[in-house]
């Protein structure tokens, strides 16, 4: 199968034939008398997934540049997770770090520290410093939101403080 569906970059194979070997194959699969469980178990599942994608599975082979996978794509998507896990070492925090932090962590990143250095140092101090305040304005919008029950308890307890030590105002 890998065969099948492995790019030539000498010539261009059209959809329709590379659909044709894969039928092939997989008709030749479900024919085999006498196989083992596993063999049983794998043609039943090549049969059901080459099915289920078989309208856009050749798509790529008949457009010029099209990749074959998007995994790429995905990696894309995944690199901000995998980079705070990393740094935060939490797991369930990669949505709620990009809304709180910004969506800095999605640029990439110059690869070693030395270069990071050396784009910083190209900052200059004003600008850093009106960041940190724009940065810290964000932040300031999430001061209120916690996790916990017991934070969220502790949260309420001091807004009912507050809230009673205020003066009374003439509407009550």
């Amino acid at each position: 199968m890998a065969y099948i569906f492995e790019p030539v970059a000498t010539r261009v194979i059209p959809g329709a034939h590379g659909a044709g070997q894969l039928r092939t194959y997989r008709d030749t699969v479900l024919r085999l008398p006498d196989v083992t469980p596993t063999l049983q178990s794998f043609r039943l599942h090549l049969d059901q997934v080459s099915r289920s994608y078989w309208p856009g599975l050749f798509r790529c082979y008949d457009m010029p540049g099209l990749p074959r996978t998007n995994n790429e794509r995905e990696s894309r998507v995944r690199e901000p997770r995998r980079r705070l896990l990393r740094t935060t070492g939490h797991q369930g925090l990669t949505q709620r770090t990009l809304h709180r932090q910004g969506a800095w962590e999605l640029l990439p990143r110059p690869p070693t520290e030395a270069q990071v250095l050396g784009a910083l140092c190209q900052t200059s101090p004003e600008d850093l410093a009106q960041e940190r305040q724009r940065f810290a304005v964000h932040r300031q919008r999430f001061r209120l939101q916690r996790r916990s029950r017991k934070q969220t308890r502790a949260q309420c307890e001091q807004l009912r403080q507050k809230w009673s030590s205020l003066q009374p105002t003439g509407t009550g």
